[in-house]
């Protein structure tokens, strides 16, 4: 399935974000634009502020200063249901252990947001199947709990996917996989820009993931710094 991306515009700014945990400054002015049909992969030590920084873009928390916009919103300016309105439109996670219930299968898991928000019943489940083949788990009854670590994070990627997300993102996502699984989840992953028209912002330690994205960035002393990882 190709889904061409028909003019590419910016995703998510970041505007000199800054924010801090008691008395330490933990992202101390971070600048960033992400365009759709575009990759981005943020590196660093643990307690660097990558999760934080993926907190910041989905609303959990708010900076101290500056701005995140996602889909040109202002993220700190939306409360409750308009926050919550903001984030199932145009954003969707990928977690580090995919975060699914293992109780459901493939299908009831990809088709469970949809249907939560009153889609009827015999689509959503088309559609989390079309997906699911995409993303090659097919035709399984199995619970997910029962899926190897790979089909999981695959299955994520296609719940990821549900409500045509504007913006994805991804937190450690291939942390948990063998190094077969890993290789496949990360492709299909930084696939999703170009195939979907959408931006993809990935935290990962592994610079064999990061390698992949459009545009590496190393997160230290609470700054961006371009490029991969040196030693």
């Amino acid at each position: 399935m190709v889904h061409p991306n028909v003019a590419t515009h910016s995703i998510l700014s970041l505007k000199e974000l800054r924010y801090s945990i008691r008395e330490r400054q933990l992202l101390q002015g971070i600048t960033l634009e992400l365009p759709s049909g575009e990759s981005v992969a943020v590196t660093g030590p643990s307690g660097s502020g990558k999760s934080t920084l993926l907190s910041l873009v989905l609303g959990l928390i708010t900076p101290g200063k500056g701005q995140v916009s996602v889909v040109g919103r202002d993220m700190s300016t939306l409360r409750g249901k308009r926050l919550a309105r903001h984030r199932a439109q145009h954003l969707s996670m990928i977690f580090q252990f995919g975060e699914l219930l293992p109780e459901l299968t493939p299908v009831e898991n990809v088709a469970l947001a949809a249907l939560l928000a009153g889609e009827p019943r015999q689509a959503a489940y088309e559609r989390a199947a079309g997906l699911l083949d995409e993303v090659g788990v097919t035709g399984t009854t199995a619970t997910t709990g029962e899926l190897s670590g790979g089909e999981r994070q695959r299955t994520a990627v296609a719940r990821a996917l549900m409500n045509k997300p504007s913006l994805i993102l991804a937190d450690e996502p291939t942390g948990s996989l063998d190094t077969a699984a890993r290789g496949t989840v990360a492709d299909l992953l930084f696939s999703l820009p170009q195939r979907w028209g959408c931006g993809l912002l990935v935290v990962t330690h592994d610079p064999s993931v990061a390698a992949r994205a459009d545009r590496q960035f190393n997160l230290r002393e609470g700054l961006l710094h371009a490029g991969p990882v040196t030693t």
